[in-house]
């Protein structure tokens, strides 16, 4: 191996051994012989996929990994999820409902989302120094996003609040 492989290698990971993710939300594929397995999304995806490997009773049967960084992680994942039907996914894995009627039922939906994730979160525990300093930056941000949209559902449900259109309407 050449001294530009070794450096581009050791570029990929950050100082714990984890792949370097600058702390960007991964978009990740589990493959098995017979297709995708399972679709997921995480800061830390390598952490994440040796636990898949290591305590789901799939996890042997595992023998292709994809992992991207799309913008929007959470959409990408639940896209993927409809569209590609990996056999071990649960929540997205169905026919995918229509969407709430109204704004504010739309916005709840959501919010409900973002809460469960911001959930697993928290109760994530750290393998090093960097897994927590990308958890914590996860975490918050989550949060920002969950009061968000919690705003957002107080402006569509009042009647009296002024209209404003697109997603970073709110200050």
């Amino acid at each position: 191996m050449t001294d530009i492989d070794t450096q581009f290698l050791r570029s990929l990971f950050d100082e714990e051994g984890g792949l370097h993710t600058a702390g960007r939300t991964a978009l990740y594929r589990l493959y098995g012989p017979e297709g995708l397995l399972y679709v997921g999304i995480t800061i830390c995806p390598l952490t994440r996929i040796r636990t898949h490997l290591r305590d789901q009773p799939w996890g042997s049967e595992v023998i292709a990994i994809r992992i991207e960084y799309p913008g929007d992680a959470e959409a990408a994942e639940r896209r993927a999820v409809h569209t590609e039907r990996p056999r071990h996914n649960v929540v997205f894995n169905g026919p995918a409902p229509s969407p709430p009627p109204d704004p504010a039922s739309r916005l709840r939906v959501q919010l409900a989302v973002e809460r469960r994730r911001l959930e697993e979160l928290e109760a994530t525990v750290p393998e090093s120094s960097t897994h927590l300093r990308l958890l914590t930056r996860a975490i918050t941000t989550k949060r920002a996003r969950v009061a968000r949209l919690a705003q957002e559902i107080r402006l569509a449900e009042d009647p009296a609040a002024p209209r404003r259109h697109g997603r970073n309407s709110l200050p």
